[in-house]
């Protein structure tokens, strides 16, 4: 398989293994409990924090990245020249990375951000990235490279704009792309769209029938048949019988409850050979997609920009931000009612606006996570999806609720647990990395270095020694223990009797997971 190469890729092709694990700080909760996350920090190092929970388990991933256009005017700076980038690269990569290509740094940002979100995709699970012509190909290939050239779906073709551009050098483009990837295609199945959903090429509605659009299709068959010979006579009068060597498809009598049910067509004048009728209300089963996605669909960037603005009383925030629909598609084709839904590049907050919509339009409960390192993932990103859970202008609420967070202190500095990371987010890492489940503080009479059970494994973390004082303060039964410890002072025949494992801090815990 052909590989892309590019200036600094040898220094970054491992190096979302090496990303220091931080905490994430609960800023606040908003409308409940759900689920639901924004998180305000690098998408890096936030990728790297979610692995402990969410690896495997994400659904479905969406993203917008920066184009590298070099545009440095939007709110999103669409630029890897940004002050950010900069000192993330020079760390990474060291100074020669000041005379790499815009190409070549954009490559270095997107390969271990990829690798990440490749790790949290479910096996049934799909990332769908929308990029523009600058990177498309570099993109296309580097997704090659991490997820597998066998794992590509297809590359959608959006009309983004309408208007034509006549100050355009060359071309007035009017579309962006979407590539699609499954993390095993083998497990992952795109859902059919639903009937109104996508209206194909070839229905219309000529006669205005209060039934919907239709096509039409001839009503001879091959072969003559006896039965199936007679006369059709045309509004205009003109009469038809079937072409030479064929047979009308229906009997006589069935062809005339067609017609009563007006389901013959005869052309505008009434005049041509007779075709039935097919409404796009009778199809079953919905349809496959197509990979031209129109504006007439799903919307296009000037559609979000007024969404935007409407949502922010008339403020004009972002020049080209993604229309909901756009999202809503991708959701109905690649989620169920209960999927976890991530985009690590969340801009405005268009894809929780698109989660939101649809969970209250079909009932589901899907959740989303959504990850901004700009400054304004709390006065815009997180302040859309607060208006759009309470309604805004005459748009109703749609309900729901998130939690906000900021990415925090690493956990470890210079191979030690940080001192300035309080002792529960420590526990929550160790709990959420043994078990993949959330930590949730135990209320209960055992000793306090006790953490929960799962799956009849009791776990502890004691910031201490493992002897026989700490041992006679635990009160929990379980089939197994795991013990936390900074040293064990028990015999290993003693261990393996009252089947307790010992692991030691901060040693055991800070393994790539």
């Amino acid at each position: 398989m052909p590989t892309l190469n590019w200036l600094g890729k040898d220094k970054i092709v491992n190096y979302a293994a090496h990303v220091p694990y931080h905490v994430l700080n609960h800023g606040y909760n908003f409308g409940g409990s759900s689920g639901n996350k924004i998180i305000h920090g690098d998408n890096l190092i936030a990728l790297k924090s979610l692995l402990p929970l969410y690896e495997g388990k994400v659904k479905c991933i969406y993203i917008d990245p920066p184009y590298n256009t070099g545009n440095e005017g939007w709110v999103y700076n669409d630029n890897v020249n940004s002050p950010q980038f900069q000192k993330w690269l020079g760390q990474v990569v060291g100074r020669e990375g000041e005379d790499y290509s815009r190409h070549d740094k954009w490559l270095c940002m997107m390969y271990p951000r990829l690798k990440l979100l490749k790790r949290l995709l479910a096996d049934d699970g799909a990332i769908f990235i929308s990029i523009d012509d600058n990177e498309v190909a570099n993109l296309k290939l580097i997704c090659d490279e991490i997820f597998g050239s066998q794992n590509f779906v297809a590359q959608i073709t959006w009309q983004k704009r309408t208007s034509r551009s006549n100050d355009a050098k060359y071309f007035s483009v009017n579309h962006d792309f979407i590539l699609i990837y499954a993390r095993n295609k083998e497990f992952w199945k795109l859902k059919k769209l639903s009937r109104g959903e996508e209206i194909p090429k070839g229905y219309s509605n000529p006669d205005n029938d209060p039934r919907g659009v239709w096509t039409s299709t001839g009503i001879s068959a091959p072969t003559e048949s006896k039965a199936g010979n007679y006369p059709i006579t045309a509004p205009s009068g003109k009469i038809f019988f079937p072409p030479t060597g064929r047979h009308w498809s229906y009997s006589k009598e069935n062809y005339l409850a067609l017609l009563a049910d007006n389901r013959i067509w005869f052309g505008k004048d009434g005049n041509n050979s007779p075709r039935k009728k097919t409404f796009w209300s009778d199809v079953q089963g919905g349809l496959v997609p197509f990979t031209v996605w129109l504006r007439d669909e799903i919307g296009d960037t000037q559609d979000a920009k007024h969404e935007v603005k409407n949502i922010f009383d008339g403020a004009n925030l972002f020049d080209t931000p993604k229309p909901t629909r756009l999202i809503e598609r991708i959701l109905k084709l690649a989620t169920d009612k209960n999927s976890i839904v991530l985009d690590s590049f969340a801009g405005s907050g268009t894809t929780a606006h698109a989660v939101l919509n649809l969970n209250a339009a079909d009932g589901g409960s899907r959740k989303f996570i959504l990850i901004e390192m700009e400054p304004y993932a709390e006065t815009i990103t997180a302040e859309r999806v607060r208006r759009v859970i309470e309604g805004y202008g005459k748009v109703e609420g749609t309900g729901g609720s998130f939690d906000y967070y900021e990415v925090g202190e690493p956990l470890f500095v210079e191979d030690e647990i940080n001192p300035a990371v309080d002792i529960e987010q420590v526990r929550a890492y160790v709990w959420a990395t043994e078990t993949a489940t959330k930590y949730e503080k135990p209320e209960c009479d055992d000793c306090a270095a006790f953490m929960g059970v799962y799956k009849d494994v009791a776990y502890y973390f004691y910031e201490g020694a493992l002897d026989s004082d700490f041992l006679a303060t635990m009160r929990t039964r379980a089939d197994a223990y795991i013990i936390f410890a900074e040293s064990c002072a028990v015999g290993e025949e003693f261990l393996q009797r009252y089947k307790i494992e010992f692991k030691k801090i901060p040693r055991d815990i800070m393994v790539e997971r």
